[in-house]
């Protein structure tokens, strides 16, 4: 049997998120995006959060990937949230001239290069390395975050 009643588990995590809020970037931000991917439960999307820590301009740095997953009903929360971080590369498309995300060492289950769109939104590529414009993909694109935003460039 669980010791810790359910109120008290919801209590202390919400504490340790409120303590967590107040905590900035820990260095710069070279972007923050928010979107779905289409891993979560059944067919439920994830909701993710990206974020790539480096300078404006840089080509490569490191990122931190948020995704919260829909759960079934019998679970206590509801969701679970998954995070995963490794290196990221920007290469550009030949024919179009587009910056090409990589995020290195994400799961198979999460879509890890994008194309970047003149305003900045990531839609993922085709496997031969073209944006993918199609409706479908376009639902699981990522946009940018406006750093104005108090959420910007936290997890």
């Amino acid at each position: 049997m669980n010791t810790i009643p359910r109120l008290t588990r919801t209590a202390l995590a919400l504490a340790a998120m409120t303590a967590l809020a107040g905590c900035g970037p820990t260095g710069p931000i070279f972007g923050d995006w928010q979107g779905r991917q289409p891993s979560g439960f059944g067919i439920n999307p994830s909701f993710v959060d990206l974020v790539l820590h480096g300078n404006p301009g840089d080509i490569q740095g490191e990122y931190d990937i948020q995704a919260t997953e829909p759960q079934t009903t019998l679970d206590y929360i509801g969701e679970r949230n998954l995070i995963w971080g490794d290196r990221w590369t920007i290469t550009r498309d030949a024919a179009s001239g587009l910056p090409i995300l990589h995020l290195h060492n994400l799961p198979n289950s999460q879509i890890s290069t994008y194309a970047m769109l003149q305003d900045h939104v990531l839609v993922p590529v085709t496997p031969d390395g073209r944006p993918d414009l199609s409706r479908g993909a376009l639902r699981y694109s990522l946009v940018p975050v406006p750093a104005s935003s108090r959420a910007y460039g936290r997890l």
